[in-house]
C-alpha cells in the first residue's frame, strides 16, 4: 500500500510540475481584507479589478448589517437540508423576492449557483432528451448537460445557426449489438424533450448572448430555453433583472437561473420559472434535496441587495459608464478587448505565459488583475480578466489604465 502511495504522490508532483512549467499552475492567494475596490492580498495592498462584486453590495452597510441581524436572530446554519427541517422563513421571503424582480411565477434558492445550474438539466434532461449548449458556456451548465445522461451537442460561440442545424437533427445515441453481442453506440432515434442552454453574459468574455435569436431558433424547432443570468443578474437590464429583461425576452425564457454571490454580494444560487417545474425541482432535483440550506446570513443579505438593485439604478449605470470607458482607452493603447458589452473587460494576449507576466506587470504597480489561462480559456487565448465596480473611484481607473499604457510600452519595447 505504501508503495501504490507513494507512486500516486508522485504521479501528481509531476503532472503539478508539468503545468508549472507551462505556466498553468495555479494557487490560492490569502485575501486579508474585504472585497472593496482595494483588497489586501499576502500582506500587500492593491487596487483591485478581479472580483465579480459588480455594484460594491458585498461591503455595503445595509447588506451586512441584515446579514448580522438574521444571524443573531435565526444562528450562523440552517441546520438540515430544506425538506427536512432547513427551509426558514428567509428563504421563502427572498424566494418571493426573486419570483418578483425576474417576473417568474416561483423561485427556488440554492446554496450555490452551481447546484442550481446542476438541479435543472440533471432533473429535467435524460437519456431520450438532446441537450444544445453553447461552447463557453459556463463549466457547471455543461458539467450539468453531461450528469443529466441526454445527448449533448455544443455550438460554436453565438453561432446559433449551428444550434439550430443540431436541433434539426433531433438525434440522441441508441444502441445496437454488433455480432459479438457488445453494445455499440452508432444508430439514432428521435429526442423527446430539447433544450436550448446559454449564458447570458459570458464571464470570461463580457459579451452577452443574442438571446432573441436564441429564442427563435428554439421555437422553430420546439426547443426549450434555459439562461443562465449569474453575471447579469443586478447588473443588466432597466431592472437590474438581467439580459433577458435587456433584451425583451423574459417571457420566452423558460427557465432562468442566477447567483446570489455575484452582484448581489451575498451566496447562494436560484432558478425562476412556472410553479410546476419549482415544485418538481423541490421533489426530484439531487442538489436540492440532499444538501443543507443557504445560511439565514446569506438569505437576508442577498434580500436587502434586491432592494438595493430596485431603488438604485444609478448603481448599475455607474459600472456600465466605467466599463465602457476602460474598454476605449484600452483599445485605443491597442489592446484587443474582444466584444465586451458588461463589467468585465478581457485583454486577449494569447500564451499562458505572456498573460502571467502581465498580470506581475500590474502587480508591481499596485493593480490586481488575474491571469486567465487554460483550460479556463481556449489555447492561445490567455488573458487579463479586468471587472469594474460601482465603488472603483475614477482615480482608481485612472490608475488602472496608466498602468495598462505602460505594460503597452513594455511589450512594444521587447
Amino acid at each position: 500500500m505504501a508503495d501504490i502511495r507513494s507512486q500516486w504522490i508522485q504521479s501528481l508532483r509531476a503532472e503539478l510540475d508539468e503545468r508549472r512549467a507551462g505556466h498553468l499552475l495555479r494557487e490560492l492567494r490569502q485575501v486579508e481584507s474585504p472585497q472593496g475596490p482595494t483588497l489586501v492580498i499576502d500582506g500587500h495592498e492593491y487596487v483591485q479589478f478581479c472580483t465579480n462584486n459588480y455594484l460594491g453590495l458585498a461591503t455595503d452597510p445595509e447588506v451586512i448589517e441584515a446579514s448580522r441581524e438574521a444571524t443573531g436572530r435565526f444562528g450562523a446554519g440552517s441546520g438540515a437540508s430544506r425538506l427536512v427541517a432547513g427551509s426558514m422563513a428567509l428563504h421563502h421571503q427572498l424566494e418571493t423576492a426573486l419570483a418578483h424582480f425576474k417576473h417568474a411565477e416561483a423561485a427556488l434558492v440554492f446554496p450555490t449557483g452551481f447546484m442550481a445550474n446542476l438541479a435543472v438539466l440533471t432533473t429535467f434532461a435524460g437519456e431520450d432528451d438532446l441537450v444544445v449548449s453553447d461552447k463557453l458556456n459556463h463549466a457547471s451548465l455543461l458539467d450539468a448537460a453531461k450528469f443529466s445522461g441526454a445527448y449533448h451537442r455544443t455550438f460554436p460561440h453565438r453561432k446559433y445557426e449551428r444550434a439550430a442545424e443540431l436541433l434539426e437533427k433531433q438525434e440522441v445515441r441508441s444502441k445496437k449489438q454488433d455480432e459479438k453481442g457488445k453494445d455499440q453506440e452508432s444508430g439514432r432515434k428521435s429526442a423527446g424533450r430539447r433544450f436550448l442552454v446559454t449564458d447570458s453574459f459570458f464571464s470570461m468574455d463580457g459579451d452577452l448572448a443574442d438571446l432573441p435569436a436564441a429564442c427563435a431558433v428554439a421555437a422553430s424547432h420546439d426547443a426549450l430555453v434555459i439562461v443562465d443570468e449569474a453575471h447579469g443578474t443586478g447588473v443588466l437590464g432597466p431592472r437590474g433583472a438581467g439580459v433577458a429583461e435587456l433584451q425583451g425576452v423574459e417571457d420566452r425564457v423558460t427557465l432562468s437561473i442566477g447567483t446570489l454571490s455575484k452582484a448581489l454580494g451575498s451566496l447562494g444560487g436560484f432558478v425562476t420559472g412556472p410553479r410546476e417545474a419549482i415544485e418538481m425541482l423541490v421533489n426530484a432535483a439531487r442538489s436540492f434535496i440532499y444538501t443543507t440550506a443557504l445560511p439565514p446570513g446569506c438569505s437576508a443579505a442577498a434580500l436587502a441587495a434586491l432592494k438595493i438593485v430596485e431603488r438604485e439604478p444609478a448603481r448599475r449605470q455607474r459600472v456600465m459608464s466605467l466599463a465602457q470607458r476602460v474598454k476605449t482607452e484600452l483599445e485605443a493603447l491597442g489592446f484587443d478587448c474582444g466584444n465586451s458589452a458588461s463589467p468585465v473587460i478581457p485583454v486577449i494576449l494569447g500564451e499562458a505565459e505572456t498573460a502571467v507576466a502581465a498580470a506581475m506587470f500590474l502587480r508591481q504597480r499596485g493593480i490586481y488583475v488575474p491571469a486567465i489561462r487554460p483550460p479556463t480559456v481556449p489555447p492561445k487565448s490567455a488573458r487579463l480578466r479586468i471587472s469594474l465596480m460601482t465603488t472603483h473611484t475614477d482615480s482608481q481607473v485612472s490608475q488602472l489604465i496608466d498602468a495598462m499604457a505602460a505594460l503597452a510600452a513594455d511589450q512594444a519595447n521587447r
